[in-house]
């Protein structure tokens, strides 16, 4: 809805805890001034960060006379009544909308909404945010409410709340039957098997030999190629010709042949998101994050960071505790995002010959150095109360819009700052303050051999490499891109450089975007703290891999011992800093409802009921 009113393009996602803190706009429809979207909340007096945001945002509204408007489940709709009556108690008088009405007289259910206006005392619209008809009517009767008089609801109150047994009027709520409550309870035993061979699945489509993303992504290789001959061969000058060649259309072309396989990715990711399949992961992983001081809400954080890391550690800000965002934080600076794919698929041609495993293997390997990196912050189990979303298959249309408008960020973004970053580096390596000259005579070969020793116990004694690694500080398609433009005759990295550059890569700390993100949830100092700390962690580990590959057992084992040294730092400070915020103890009980199936957790998130 909020979407539909401004224009903009905030995340949405059919699980609880997208929105964690309050997005604010200009309207682009006619009547309305400003619109604000607030995090969900089903209660003025909770203890959730989220909800204190929310509530404290609905107080300034009240004051300012905004109009407030709950937006509820027609199919849920007796969840969202007490807190409509902490409103109206509150002086609010909002305007209910009711969304899925479709789907509630599909499942037999249906609305009366003059007869459930007057019962609940508050106007109440339905309305399909997805369909501009229906946007434009609700935009209108809001408009007619700004000018009318709003009659008191005080005498409906006790009507409303008076009569629990009877139902509620003007509402008949889907008929469910036992077919559903099995098929819940079949859906959470089996999700987690189903979700793990979706997602191998989706992996052999994406990185398969010949596969549909592979092929596509040998297309564009080839479209690239030829673009570069063509200009090759009309370009006069040397220097014009090196840097469109290489730099342009051979550096940033490698990052975006990438596309239909981050594309496949992220229409994955979507699906799941919108049908509601997240919040389900999250009942289902609950058992496996408590194990780690977390709850299954991490699962959300996680997800998102396979996409963004940024997006990731912002959502972070609706855990529970200081203590739990922490925990995850430190998760999510290990999870590999979308952005690293391209560089792992780059240096894993050097390295195995199936592309599809070494990418899962990858992944794997950093959604376990992340979750290890949660557990060794240490930290008591976090509270759990969430609800499961009802699953649904989202419309195509919507999926669609939403995929395209991910695409277009990916391909502005590698047209932009990694563009300017490949050309800027392959211009630096083609002069010096001479003039024109060989590459290991450039500026950016000086620059560049100043630290390039740090690589030297990776066996990577290639001062290009060096660079094309600094570059992932930045943004991490940097790295394929450089490795693409100043590797013209191929990466020839020895089967051990290759395999000890790849963990070094994939353990460095994330983006700059991302660690900045970091830096507004945890402080500034916490978050580069970590980073310097990962990026230690990262070189250690690729020198284990590398004496290990080599045969030096011994001098591996001794890396390995002082990686481990510098991730118990890491876990240390994440602790200090935590601690520096405790919070009181709270008791610890969750609970999760998904059409009748119930689940709860005491302290040491064993014991499981079913009701």
């Amino acid at each position: 809805m909020y979407n539909a009113l401004t224009g903009r393009h905030n995340r949405t996602g059919n699980f609880h805890g997208v929105t964690a803190a309050v997005s604010s706009a200009n309207s682009r429809v006619r009547g309305i001034n400003k619109v604000s979207d607030l995090p969900g909340l089903y209660s003025l007096k909770s203890g959730k960060i989220e909800e204190k945001i929310a509530a404290e945002e609905l107080r300034r509204a009240k004051n300012s006379g905004a109009i407030t408007v709950q937006i509820v489940n027609a199919l849920q709709l007796s969840r969202s009544l007490p807190l409509l009556r902490e409103l109206q108690s509150f002086g609010v008088r909002p305007v209910v909308a009711i969304t899925q009405e479709e789907r509630l007289k599909k499942r037999g259910g249906n609305i009366d909404l003059p007869r459930l206006s007057a019962y609940l005392g508050a106007p109440c619209v339905c309305v399909n945010a997805l369909s501009k008809n229906s946007v434009s009517e609700f935009v209108k009767k809001l408009n007619e409410l700004r000018v009318s008089s709003q009659k008191s609801a005080d005498d409906k109150k006790s009507m409303f709340f008076s009569s629990s047994q009877g139902g509620i009027p003007g509402y008949e709520p889907p008929r469910q039957n036992k077919k559903d409550v099995g098929a819940s309870a079949l859906f959470s035993s089996w999700l987690l098997p189903v979700f793990f061979a979706l997602t191998a699945g989706v992996f052999y489509i994406t990185f398969g030999k010949n596969s549909v993303g592979a092929l596509a992504k040998n297309g564009i290789e080839s479209l690239f190629s030829y673009f570069a001959r063509a200009a090759g061969e009309r370009l006069q000058s040397p220097f014009l010709r090196n840097v469109i060649c290489g730099g342009v259309l051979r550096g940033v072309g490698s990052v975006l042949s990438f596309l239909p396989q981050i594309m496949l990715l992220y229409l994955f990711s979507e699906l799941l998101e919108e049908s509601g399949a997240m919040s389900a992961l999250s009942y289902a992983t609950d058992g496996l994050f408590s194990l780690i001081g977390l709850s299954g809400r991490a699962a959300f954080c996680i997800f998102l960071g396979y996409g963004c890391t940024a997006a990731g550690i912002a959502s972070t800000a609706a855990l529970e505790n200081p203590r739990a965002q922490r925990r995850a934080a430190a998760c999510l600076y290990f999870i590999p995002c979308s952005a690293k794919l391209p560089v792992y698929l780059t240096l894993l041609s050097s390295l195995v010959k199936n592309a599809f495993l070494g990418a899962l293997v990858l992944y794997v390997l950093g959604t376990g150095a992340g979750l290890a990196a949660a557990a060794l912050c240490g930290g008591k189990e976090e509270d759990f109360i969430m609800e499961i979303a009802d699953f649904s298959l989202p419309s195509p249309l919507f999926i669609l819009k939403k995929l395209l408008f991910r695409i277009k960020g990916f391909i502005i973004k590698v047209s932009g700052s990694v563009t300017l970053f490949t050309v800027t580096a392959y211009a630096l390596a083609s002069v010096n303050f001479r003039g024109a000259c060989a590459a290991e005579e450039s500026i950016l070969a000086r620059i560049s051999k100043a630290y390039s020793f740090l690589f030297y116990p990776m066996g990577v004694k290639d001062w290009r490499a060096a660079f094309a690694a600094a570059g992932g500080f930045v943004a991490k398609e940097n790295v394929s891109g450089l490795i693409s433009a100043l590797y013209p005759e191929g990466v020839g990295f020895s089967r051990a450089s290759a395999a000890a550059y790849l963990t070094f890569i994939a353990l460095i700390p994330p983006c700059i975007t991302a660690v900045s993100a970091a830096a507004k949830e945890l402080g500034a100092g916490c978050a580069w703290k970590y980073a310097a700390l990962q990026t230690a962690v990262a070189f250690l580990a690729a020198y284990t891999v590398y004496f290990l590959l080599k045969g030096g057992v011994a001098t591996g084992i001794c890396l390995s011992l002082l990686a481990a040294a510098f991730a118990a730092a890491f876990a240390a400070l994440a602790v200090s800093t935590a601690n520096k915020r405790k919070n009181p103890k709270k008791r610890k009980q969750a609970f999760q409802i998904r059409n009748g199936l119930t689940k709860n957790r005491g302290n040491a998130g064993k014991a499981a009921r079913f009701t």
